[in-house]
């Protein structure tokens, strides 16, 4: 018996005479068939010699090599003028390697090696796992050697599992497997055939339009990755240079109103690998904004200010004739773009949340609100009285609102204590439980956040016969009451008509009221209370002048009034009803 194998060196400048010899891999039924077993003696060049049980060798007669149960053994088999035989088990014969003719030969073990019976492979895109199962032979397996390129070159391990990485996608490799046992006798060799993974690239799903502005356009991209996960988002815009980023979110600035924009979006995985391009149209709207995103909302309206007029402000300065001579910005005329939409972020600003800005007070912006209230905002307790058609026989053709008069409700301006009942604001039901308990719970906390306690003038003058400045004097030095929510003073209202009115006295404003924004065509209520008697306050006529009415006999409408916090900052929005100015 053999005890180990010798290295064998074939040099190139030798004769090299091959006789075929089916040895140690056994051929399928097919190529049995079909091919006839040499002759061992072929030219007398070949004695082949067997072992025999007893360790001896003996000359054997066969006309075929031996099958399983005998393997070559190569420190034995030789040739009498040097020649050398090498079993070549990729070929499966034996190799005579001699300068010239020769009489060899060739040995046979009696031995049973193992044989490599399966082997199985996993693969990814770029690698290929093979495992191989033996039947066991005389001695274990010591060795195993695995080759991905048929056989050109080979991979020695210790562990019958092997991977070979760092391969190309898509494409196919033939390896080839044996075995070495304790002894160096090597099984038969298997053919493998295996295909990596076609590579999956990442892909753009969709892009999304998220936000857009009259110089912006912001989307959002949903992406995913394939083989590998996406690493990075690339973008364009009009056909331009692709920028790069991380993030799957991306905002295009300094765009032109009006416009629209062909907007292209790829990524790349963590190999390097592109996607699909995404193409998508967006449209940059058709909107003038009065300030940049972020501006002190105040200050944002104070620089609308150019000249006495411009764009409905009128600077309340002591030059300016008949004015409140407080340095307030305040809008003034028909119709001023002043809409502000609060207590909603919803793209379209639903009517309910739409306020009007009765102008700039010191750092804080004033605002009441474009329409009358419903008991839903203000509740059906505290001074509540009614709707407001029912009560008052029917629906009055002044409305100009959208809303249903069986909708808008009304309410006393203080009937806390029936016949007896004062008008103390402090004591108003309306103020107490309507508009600072009811109406603020309605907003809810996030935007009652952005309303600032305020202190308001709660005094009064004697007559509805007087201008807007004289209600103003008397109004700015009268009783405080400290509160997040109020109604109009008789003087902002008197202040919202064009200035040519504010000499008029207001129980003259009938002729005011086309040109005064504040007002809205049903009788309301101001904060406003006759000095002059303890049971009256002022009202705003449907006609549009002014009256004083008894504040426990007497239901209005009511819409809230209340100051934005001066850390409030204008976000977007031209000031128009359709759309409006938009706050952070």
């Amino acid at each position: 018996m053999k005890n180990k194998k010798r290295n064998l060196i074939i040099f190139s400048t030798f004769i090299i005479l091959v006789v075929g010899v089916y040895l140690l891999i056994p051929k399928t039924k097919e190529e049995e068939s079909n091919k006839t077993k040499p002759n061992v003696n072929t030219n007398g060049f070949l004695t082949l010699m067997l072992e025999q049980d007893d360790g001896t060798y003996k000359k054997s007669s066969a006309s075929t090599w031996p099958g399983d149960g005998y393997a070559f053994n190569n420190e034995l088999s030789g040739c009498e003028r040097g020649g050398e035989l090498v079993y070549d088990r990729k070929t499966n014969i034996v190799k005579l390697i001699s300068s010239g003719s020769d009489k060899c030969y060739v040995y046979f073990d009696k031995y049973n090696v193992a044989k490599i019976t399966n082997v199985t492979n996993t693969k990814t895109t770029n690698s290929v796992t093979l495992t191989v199962t033996t039947e066991v032979g005389e001695n274990p397996i010591e060795k195993y050697y695995f080759s991905k390129d048929d056989g050109q070159s080979y991979e020695e391990s210790t562990s019958n599992t092997y991977t070979f990485s760092n391969l190309n996608y898509g494409t196919t490799y033939k390896f080839k497997v044996y075995a070495k046992d304790t002894l160096g006798y090597e099984t038969n060799e298997e053919t493998v055939q295996v295909t990596t993974n076609a590579y999956v690239n990442p892909k753009v799903n969709i892009v999304t339009v998220t936000d857009t502005t009259n110089d912006t356009i912001s989307i959002s991209v949903s992406a995913s990755g394939g083989t590998n996960s996406v690493a990075t988002y690339y973008y364009s815009i009009n056909n331009g240079a692709y920028t790069s980023s991380t993030s799957n979110t991306k905002t295009f600035t300094g765009l032109s109103m009006g416009t629209t924009y062909t907007i292209k979006v790829y990524v790349k995985d963590t190999n390097g690998v592109d996607s699909n391009v995404y193409t998508i149209n967006a449209e940059t709207e058709s909107v003038t904004y009065i300030c940049n995103t972020g501006t002190n909302l105040a200050t944002c309206i104070k620089s609308q200010y150019t000249s006495q007029g411009s764009n409905g402000i009128y600077y309340h300065t002591r030059s300016l004739a008949n004015s409140a001579r407080d340095n307030s910005y305040r809008y003034a005329g028909a119709n001023p773009n002043n809409y502000v939409c609060f207590g909603s972020d919803a793209a379209t600003c639903p009517s309910d949340n739409l306020y009007r800005i009765i102008g700039v007070f010191g750092s804080e912006v004033k605002l009441i609100k474009a329409d009358y209230t419903t008991t839903t905002m203000t509740g059906s307790g505290g001074d509540y009285h009614g709707d407001y058609q029912s009560s008052w026989g029917g629906s009055s053709s002044y409305y100009k609102g959208n809303m249903s008069q069986s909708n808008i409700a009304i309410y006393y301006w203080n009937r806390s204590n029936g016949e007896s009942s004062t008008n103390t604001w402090s004591e108003s039901r309306l103020n107490k439980t309507n508009l600072n308990s009811s109406y603020l719970s309605y907003i809810g906390t996030t935007w009652s956040n952005k309303i600032a306690t305020h202190t308001w003038y709660v005094g009064g003058y004697s007559t509805y016969s007087a201008t807007p400045k004289t209600f103003y004097n008397a109004e700015s030095s009268g009783t405080t009451y400290s509160a997040k929510i109020g109604l109009m003073y008789v003087s902002d209202y008197g202040y919202a008509a064009s200035n040519s009115y504010w000499t008029t006295r207001m129980i003259s404003y009938d002729n005011a009221k086309n040109n005064n924004w504040m007002y809205m065509g049903l009788i309301e209520w101001t904060i406003s209370r006759i000095s002059s008697s303890s049971d009256l306050a002022f009202m705003v006529n449907n006609s549009g002048h002014l009256n004083n009415p008894y504040v426990y006999l007497n239901h209005n409408a009511v819409r809230p009034v209340f100051y934005l916090t001066s850390s409030t900052t204008y976000v977007s929005g031209s000031g128009t009803s359709s759309d409006p100015i938009r706050i952070n």
